[in-house]
């Protein structure tokens, strides 16, 4: 016999004595058990499933190929028995499909050795092959995918739960680890394409395995029966149908199938890194083994594994469950009765402080960004709580609480008297001291009133010693001694301190009155309060009261002119006055001042001059006043030409003030006054008055030269260029750092000396000049100036600056050495910036001002300036973006800044933006490894069919396979079929743009 049995054993298997072969456990099916029982069999269970599950794949196919047999084969033409027709597998099949299952048997079922030594395949027919057999069908087919638990058999319970736990532990097991089992002849038959469909397939069956999971985990009284070798009989030549003894298999309690199928689905969610879905089933999981006896018919779980688990979520202790939960819950749910959680844990002190901490940050975070409503004493109170957890803990901070309770005006001493009175009762005399101990901290840290409402208290006044309440009374009875006669009578002290002081000291009278005088706006005021400090005597010189009021030399010359006395004192102090308020923005009491100033000089003859000085002045408030409120919009109340007809009088008035220049009078406006007339009527678009103004005053050498440019500009919007080069050259001269030669005094030869031309010159002053331009034509003048110079300095075409009416500027700079592209580049940001506070939705100047920031290598400061002007133009994505305002040298730039950041994938979306799209720049994208942006979750903006294609490819070549499914799912939709018509192309693309814009804005623009 044992010659007999090496002459049939095939040669894959070792020649050893002990080996048996796995025909020989058909013509005896007792012999099978007796192997198992062996303390070392050969082969294994695991070798034995797998080469019989390869002798039925052998089979199959070798039938599928062999020729059909004819129906009459004998001399005779005697016809033989014709096979029927039947679904059912053959007997030999189904009798080493049996012997399979009685084996797993034998292994209790125990996935982990299952998962280990078979190969995915044999796994996945097997448990099929459990489940066909469970329901008593003989049909292969999918049979799991839905239950229904009325009408379910306790074996068929059992075979749907182990078939969909094997799908989330499969999914996982490939996930963490791509790295198969020992390859046997099943897996050497199938390619590797085959095993990735296996696995997608399973992949795909996750959602409704976790749904059936837990529709078992929430059913009660679940019945289910765990089958065991001798569930299944063995066909035999005499018994040819499927007769399993169903009664002998083992009763599964129902908290052994909740706890099973809880601490599958924490450790699926725990490899997906879903912690908080994990955390909760984990719970559960630990809260219902710690029920369950030693020995368990269908839980298997280990200790260690489970309290792993445990230690990786922040769960130290099986009896933190219940609260713990509760918090995590509360949390998800806007921290709805998150205080009777925290209390509670006070005296329990099972959450981890460190949660506890997170949550006052997450509580400050929500009330920040108003994603929800939160109670404005939430904080406070968690603050409160956290704080009493500590002293408990002997681990109390007193300066961050002790600072929460003095700023809270009563109403956090109020909670922590409720946080000491919840948990005092249930401290015993080490946790009474640690509590003695922070309310001690709390007392000498001087917090209002909380001793006094301590020791008032008297089952919180009983964890002091009688010494200490003794001593902090007397200390309260003590301060509220001294601080009584000033505290409860503090409005007549001080009354009859005035009365007993100043009655008799005309210095302190003098001193308050000279105060009062500082302080004071009111003009009425200001009149008495002079004329009482000089009712004793001549009054201190009012620019020695304050050293801030001070007035321009010709105002100063005719107010000093005046007769000395109070009205000379009156009217230096209120012009002082209005200067210093129109200075800080308060131009209404400004104004006001000027015009009681006006009225004092009607009751005098012969004060024309500084009547003109005071008008002049009023109307460089008006101006200022103007630019500082711009654009001033109309109220609802008036006519809407409201504006116009403000700025028409305020023109009219500037160029009343500039009239005076040609008259020849002797008494001209001062320099202030005359900048800001000529840069008002700039800014109100008197362009054709101001370059027709006489130029021997250089205030009016750059306000007209802008105004001619602006004038040209406006008349012939499609010239090349411009007939004068005045903004160009003086704009030249501001940059220039030795292109100026100068006389030995250091004057420049052919200039003028005037105050007006260091106005000019100097750069900090042309700076203020821009400052103060309003209007959009000679901003967008400035800025072309100042961009052309930019590129012609910097002389590099891939990083020039492109905007509207550059090209009429002049191509060349002689002596470019004398130049600072940088300062050129500062000084045109901060232009932008101003101007963009006026217009915010400036196309043009969003992309060059994104242009700037590309230069200097801020790329994701231009990716945001370069989707601003993008959400200007489409109404944020409402509509297409047009190509005549982003063309494809902004998109470009756009992927050039995404390359620098290493978002590689939105690098490569945007090629699509292009009129003809950059595959090789796409392409290349997408195989950098080291990206650090969404990669996949962009897919879906993805609409050009040629680079879905190739991240198939390519994640096929780099076994990514959620990728790949990612993008085959991509390219199956409807919309990416490649026989749509144009206007559905367009539009697919139109929608995916915007899709793919607004994710862009939200993560630079909006963040």
């Amino acid at each position: 016999m044992m010659e007999a049995n090496n002459i049939l054993r095939q040669g894959s298997w070792a020649a050893n004595i002990e080996t048996v072969m796995w025909f020989e456990f058909l013509l005896d099916p007792k012999s099978l058990k007796e192997h198992l029982e062996k303390a070392r069999p050969d082969p294994t269970p695991t070798e034995l499933i797998v080469k019989l599950m390869d002798k039925i794949t052998s089979e199959t196919a070798a039938a599928e190929k062999a020729p059909p047999t004819p129906a009459y084969e004998n001399l005779d033409d005697k016809p033989v028995d014709t096979p029927k027709p039947n679904n059912s597998a053959t007997k030999k099949k189904l009798a080493l499909k049996v012997m399979c299952l009685k084996i797993a048997a034998f292994l209790k079922w125990n996935l982990d050795i299952i998962e280990q030594k078979i190969p995915l395949e044999t796994q996945h027919t097997l448990l099929q092959d459990l489940l066909i057999i469970s329901r008593e069908q003989k049909e292969l087919s999918e049979c799991a995918n839905e239950i229904n638990l009325q009408s379910c058999s306790p074996q068929e319970l059992f075979s749907v739960l182990l078939y969909h736990r094997w799908v989330l532990r499969a999914v996982s097991r490939a996930r963490m680890s791509a790295k198969q089992p020992r390859s046997f002849s099943s897996l050497s038959a199938m390619t590797a394409m085959k095993l990735e469909d296996r696995l997608v397939t399973i992949e795909q069956q996750v959602p409704q395995s976790i749904a059936i999971l837990k529709q078992i985990s929430t059913t009660q009284d679940v019945s289910l029966n765990v089958p065991v070798y001798e569930t299944f009989e063995p066909l035999t030549e005499d018994n040819e149908d499927l007769n399993q003894q169903w009664d002998t298999c083992l009763k599964a309690s129902e908290q052994e199938v909740h706890c099973q199928i809880h601490f599958d689905l924490a450790a699926f969610y725990f490899s997906r890194e879903q912690y908080k879905e994990a955390r909760e089933h984990i719970w559960k999981a630990a809260q219902i083994n710690a029920k369950l006896p030693k020995v368990k018919v269908y839980c298997d779980i280990h200790e260690q594994t489970l309290q792993g688990y445990c230690r990786a979520l922040g769960i130290s202790k099986q009896e933190e469950q219940d609260l713990f939960v509760q918090f995590l819950t509360c949390k998800s749910n806007h921290f709805t009765g998150i205080v009777n959680i925290l209390q509670r844990d006070n005296i329990t002190r099972e959450i981890p402080i460190n949660y506890r901490d997170d949550l006052e940050l997450e509580i400050q975070a929500a009330s920040s960004s108003g994603d929800f409503f939160v109670a404005r004493d939430l904080l406070l109170h968690v603050h409160i709580l956290n704080a009493v957890r500590r002293a408990l803990d002997s681990k109390a901070s007193t300066i961050s609480i002790a600072t929460k309770l003095k700023q809270s005006n009563n109403k956090g001493n109020d909670k922590l008297i409720s946080a000491l009175k919840a948990v005092l009762p249930h401290c015993d005399e080490k946790l009474k001291t640690n509590l003695r101990m922070f309310l001690l901290d709390l007392f000498e840290a001087g917090v209002p009133k909380l001793n006094q409402s301590i020791l008032s208290i008297p089952e919180l006044s009983e964890i002091f010693s009688e010494q200490q309440i003794q001593h902090y009374k007397n200390k309260l009875q003590k301060k509220a001694h001294n601080l009584s006669p000033c505290w409860h009578n503090m409005p007549d002290t001080i009354s009859n301190f005035n009365r007993r002081k100043l009655h008799g000291n005309p210095k302190l009278q003098k001193g308050m009155l000279e105060q009062k005088l500082i302080q004071s706006t009111e003009p009425s005021e200001i009149k008495n309060l002079i004329k009482s400090l000089n009712a004793g005597g001549p009054m201190k010189a009012p620019s020695k009261l304050n050293s801030k009021w001070e007035l321009p030399i010709p105002v100063h010359s005719a107010v000093m002119g005046l007769q000395k006395g109070v009205l000379q004192d009156l009217i230096f102090i209120l012009l002082a006055k209005s200067r210093d308020l129109s200075l800080s923005g308060d131009f209404e009491r400004a104004r006001k001042l000027l015009k009681a100033v006006e009225e004092e000089l009607r009751t005098l003859s012969g004060n024309s001059k500084l009547g003109k000085l005071v008008n002049w002045e009023l109307l460089l408030v008006s101006i200022m006043q103007f630019l500082k409120s711009w654009p001033v919009l109309p109220p609802s109340a008036e006519p809407i030409d409201m504006k116009n007809k403000e700025n028409q009088e305020l023109a009219s008035q500037c160029k009343g003030c500039l009239s005076s220049l040609k008259i020849g009078e002797s008494m001209i406006p001062r320099s202030e006054v005359l900048e800001h007339c000529a840069l008002a009527l700039l800014n109100l678009g008197e362009w054709e008055y101001l370059s027709n103004i006489d130029k021997r005053f250089l205030y009016f050498e750059m306000p007209g030269a802008f105004s001619y440019a602006c004038l040209e500009i406006t008349n012939h919007r499609s010239m090349k260029k411009i007939s004068t080069k005045d903004a160009w050259e003086q704009i030249l001269t501001v940059f220039s750092s030795g292109g100026v030669k100068r006389t030995s005094t250091g004057q420049p030869i052919g200039l003028r000396e005037s105050p007006g031309l260091a106005a000019v010159q100097s750069r900090a002053q042309f700076q203020q000049f821009l400052s103060r331009l309003r209007e959009p034509t000679t901003i967008s003048v400035a800025v072309s100036i100042l961009a052309r110079l930019y590129n012609v300095l910097k002389d590099e075409q891939t990083l020039e600056l492109n905007v509207e009416y550059t090209t009429i500027w002049p191509a060349v700079v002689t002596n470019s050495n004398a130049f600072n592209s940088r300062v050129v580049g500062e000084v045109l940001s901060e232009l932008l910036h101003q101007a963009l506070k006026y217009y915010p939705d400036n196309v043009s100047w969003l992309k060059v001002l994104g242009d700037i920031n590309y230069a200097n290598g801020f790329f994701a400061s231009a990716l945001k300036n370069y989707l601003q002007a993008c959400i200007a133009v489409s109404g944020f994505f409402s509509r297409a973006v047009p190509k005549n305002k982003i063309n494809d040298q902004v998109y470009i730039r756009m992927i050039k800044c995404c390359t620098q950041l290493r978002c590689h994938t939105q690098a490569a979306v945007l090629c699509q933006f292009l009129d003809d799209v950059d595959y090789a720049t796409a392409f290349k994208s997408l195989h950098e490894k080291n990206c650090a942006d969404a990669m996949d979750a962009y897919y879906h903006c993805i609409w050009d069919l040629t680079i879905v294609e190739f991240l198939v490819h390519l994640h096929h070549k780099n076994k990514e396979q959620e990728r790949k499914q990612i993008a085959i799912k991509l390219a199956s939709q409807m919309e990416m079929n490649s026989s749509n018509n144009e206007g559905i192309k367009m539009e697919v693309a139109r929608v995916k743009k915007s899709c793919f814009l607004r994710t862009m804005a939200q993560q630079y623009v909006c963040s």
